[in-house]
């Protein structure tokens, strides 16, 4: 008896998620980690190679490519196949519930993270103007640019595409399976999706879901750890950032557990104005008239310049900045697409087309502008009082106190440390959140639409991201080793977009190519509403 329940007990949970998928994803990974361990200086020589190959050899391939996927976009949100709702409903989450879980599902951590560095990079780098070097005053203008440009459109452009077939194959066809390879069956049929076609396809979602977020994870909680150390006036540590991943994980656990609706649609709208009180202290207690010229000016700057900083491959000088940074970030963002791309696709039913790409086109840029713009006029502007030196502390290795010192030169600091913190630790938690939904959506078979997977599962997958991290912070690895091997995953991405795509169009083109926009509104339709108006003109 005790032997049948057994069998019919991992009958079961083979019957219900993909076991072999998962532990192998798991044991790849860990595999990965123990070699970086073991031959540390060979991982680094040979991940580093990879990079270099990616973003030398197809970079200008990528920025051709995101060009293209952003006017894409566009042309598909002003046409008739922008009004397609996705499923008949009325949306499921208030527009600033929905903005704000779209916002912060992805990069969401790493993105407090980058607003107090990024422009120091680039003020080192020191961007040209056609070959030409430039003054230290246009340095500041360019560094704040192309940080709007590294966060801007084209960013979120990489990760919408990726959402839309996600959305049409679970809302428009029905399909219940929230799958990265599913969606290459309207390309390929389902023989090759079940095959080992499928299976290297949802491999490499997941590999590039856990390589990324353990990348977001492990900056940010160092981070963490370096400005809770400052509050409470104790040494950095190992200990204290695995304490800081472990408690977030907890914090994770509490928002899994009552589940999506409730869990990390609190966290976000909490958070939405927790940002608002930051962003809006610095702002009035920094230099208000300076923050706000530096934004316009890397607005104009963008707007003149987005074509060229897009395709600009500086093929005479070759200082390779066009493939250290604009490559790097476009292929970068791109990991973070199927996992994005499923998880917006969840929480969107309800919504039109045109609506989820111009959220995540326009609302999703310009939430980055107003954060990296506060946060980095208020830092450009301690430089050049002599205050604080961003660029030479990235130079010197001080990354980690950049934030700790931006903060501690504001008034009431230790206040503004503490908003800071919770700011960091939620975007940390709703990251964590979404990307383990997504994981554990991917080995689960046949989800409903309704349901949310098990939350034990998701509980699996948040260990597992948050342990790649501690153990890499253990062994001492190069961060920038464990981003070559992620961003290796970029390239057959693509591939697997376009196959995607492929199936996607012709699928969209056959159910509504002979409709005109005012049929495609009807069609898909909020059913209350037709009832409604169904009843009234009864009555009438």
């Amino acid at each position: 008896m005790n032997k049948s329940n057994k069998n019919n007990k991992n009958s079961n949970l083979f019957e219900r998620y993909e076991v072999l998928l998962m532990s192998i994803s798991v044991l790849l990974i860990i595999s990965i980690v123990g070699y970086l361990t073991m031959y540390p200086e060979q991982g680094k020589i040979a991940a580093n190679s990879v990079l270099s190959m990616l973003t030398n050899t197809f970079g200008s391939t990528m920025q051709l490519f995101t060009v293209f996927v952003l006017g894409f976009l566009v042309i598909l949100a002003l046409s008739k196949y922008g009004d397609i709702r996705l499923g008949k409903e009325k949306p499921q989450y208030s527009t600033l519930s929905w903005v704000a879980m779209m916002f912060f599902c992805g990069n969401g951590a790493g993105t407090v993270y980058w607003a107090f560095l990024e422009w120091g990079y680039h003020f080192n780098a020191a961007p040209q103007l056609n070959g030409v070097a430039v003054s230290e005053a246009v340095n500041y203008e360019l560094s704040m640019a192309y940080t709007f440009f590294d966060w801007g459109p084209s960013a979120w452009a990489l990760l919408c595409v990726f959402v839309l077939p996600f959305a049409y194959h679970y809302y428009i066809k029905g399909d219940s399976e929230l799958k990265f390879s599913v969606l290459c069956k309207y390309s390929l049929g389902e023989k090759a999706v079940r095959g080992v076609f499928g299976k290297v396809v949802d491999f490499l979602f997941i590999f590039a879901a856990v390589g990324s977020i353990s990348i977001t994870a492990g900056t940010s909680a160092s981070t963490i750890s370096a400005t809770l150390a400052d509050l409470i006036g104790i040494n950095q540590s190992f200990t204290l950032t695995t304490m800081v991943l472990l408690g977030v994980a907890l914090l994770y656990s509490a928002s899994s557990f009552v589940g999506i609706e409730k869990g990390m649609r609190r966290i976000s709208d909490s958070n939405v104005y927790l940002c608002m009180m930051l962003l809006g202290f610095i702002f009035i207690v920094g230099p208000t008239q300076y923050i706000i010229d530096s934004m316009v000016n890397s607005t104009g700057i963008l707007a003149q310049e987005y074509l060229r900083m897009s395709l600009w491959t500086d093929p005479v000088a070759r200082t390779g900045y066009p493939q250290g940074w604009t490559a790097f970030y476009l292929v970068y963002w791109l990991t973070f697409g199927p996992f994005t791309g499923l998880f917006v696709a969840k929480i969107s039913k309800g919504r039109k087309i045109k609506e989820v790409i111009a959220n995540m086109l326009i609302s999703g840029p310009l939430g980055l502008f107003l954060f990296f713009g506060v946060i980095g006029g208020y830092q450009q502007s301690l430089r050049i009082k002599g205050i604080i030196d961003i660029p030479n502390m990235l130079a010197t290795g001080q990354g980690e106190n950049i934030a700790t010192a931006t903060l501690n030169s504001l008034p009431l600091s230790k206040i503004v440390m503490v908003v800071y913190l919770f700011v960091i630790v939620l975007f940390l938690a709703t990251t964590l959140d979404a990307a383990s939904f997504t994981l554990s959506s991917t080995v689960s078979k046949k989800l409903k639409a309704t349901d949310e997977p098990n939350p034990f599962l998701k509980l699996i997958w948040c260990l597992v991201l948050v342990a790649l991290p501690i153990a890499i912070s253990f062994i001492g690895t190069d961060i920038n080793t464990i981003k070559s091997i992620v961003l290796s995953t970029g390239l057959p991405l693509v591939v697997i977009l376009v196959i995607i795509y492929h199936g996607f169009l012709r699928e969209l083109f056959a159910d509504f190519g002979n409709m005109t926009r005012a049929d495609i509104i009807k069609k898909t339709g909020i059913e209350e509403l037709d009832e409604e108006v169904a009843i009234t003109s009864v009555n009438n």
